[in-house]
């Protein structure tokens, strides 16, 4: 499977996998509910197995996945401290529902960097956190300092699981 995803994304070059592993993430934390369609967390885990089998360097994908967390986060951030609750008005109500932007609102507002953690390793929250924390007023740093931390954890997990996949013998592929 490992030569499978070689040979289909290294058609892009190494430059090619690395902007993947940090634009994905980058975009899939930056547009709210529209990021969960985006393949960000696949993506880290396929920087990490083209790491594993020595095709990246291992490094630079742990630094790109870190990278494109932080500025998907800010980005996501920096949009709901804009627009705040005009953002979530055009969302059709089908899609989201009035009382919980009010709810989850609410909860960011109680959880703080908590939240930020916890929603960096849930995949819708991983697309709605960010842009409820601008909008809830979170000051910036302390949700830098979240997003670092929560970033660099997520980072290394889904990197260093794909290099063990990587590594993996083909028959458990």
């Amino acid at each position: 499977m490992t030569n499978w995803l070689a040979e289909h994304t290294l058609v892009f070059g190494t430059w090619g996998v690395l902007a993947a592993v940090l634009l994905l993430p980058a975009l899939e934390s930056a547009l709210p509910l529209f990021g969960a369609l985006l393949p960000g967390q696949t993506a880290v885990v396929m920087g990490g197995m083209l790491a594993g089998s020595d095709r990246v360097p291992l490094y630079a994908a742990l630094v790109m996945a870190l990278a494109g967390g932080v500025l998907g986060n800010a980005v996501g951030f920096a949009a709901g401290r804009r627009w705040n609750t005009r953002l979530l008005e055009r969302i059709p109500r089908r899609l989201l529902r009035p009382g919980h932007t009010d709810r989850a609102l609410s909860l960011v507002q109680r959880g703080g960097g908590r939240a930020v953690f916890v929603g960096r390793f849930t995949a819708v929250l991983r697309t709605l956190v960010p842009t409820l924390c601008g909008m809830s007023g979170m000051p910036l740093r302390p949700y830098l300092v979240w997003t670092v931390l929560s970033s660099a954890v997520w980072a290394s997990a889904f990197v260093f699981a794909g290099y063990g996949l990587g590594h993996a013998p083909l028959p458990l592929l």
